[in-house]
């Protein structure tokens, strides 16, 4: 696998692999913005892969965009299990 791949690859998974919430109180915001990073992680997939509706800037582009994206998206909306197993 080549690096620009793996880094791209990581990216997606960085957009869909956050914390689970602490409580179900916390479900709601943590499916929003699940959802909202998906939806980026499918725009950026769709570029990568040279779909007709995207642009095919090559996959460094679509890995630099995806990061950006998840950027102004961290998973502080919501209450979540941290590191050490405690509520963050």
């Amino acid at each position: 696998m080549s690096p620009d791949t793996r880094e791209f690859l990581a990216a997606v998974r960085e957009a869909i692999d956050i914390p689970t919430p602490a409580t179900i109180g916390d479900r709601e915001a943590f499916m929003r913005l699940l959802e909202d990073r998906v939806l980026d992680a499918v725009v950026a997939l769709n570029g990568a892969l040279g779909e007709p509706s995207a642009s095919d800037w090559g996959l460094g582009w679509h890995t630099e965009y995806l990061r950006k994206q998840l950027a102004t998206k961290p998973p502080t909306t919501y209450r979540h299990h941290g590191a050490d197993g405690g509520a963050a």
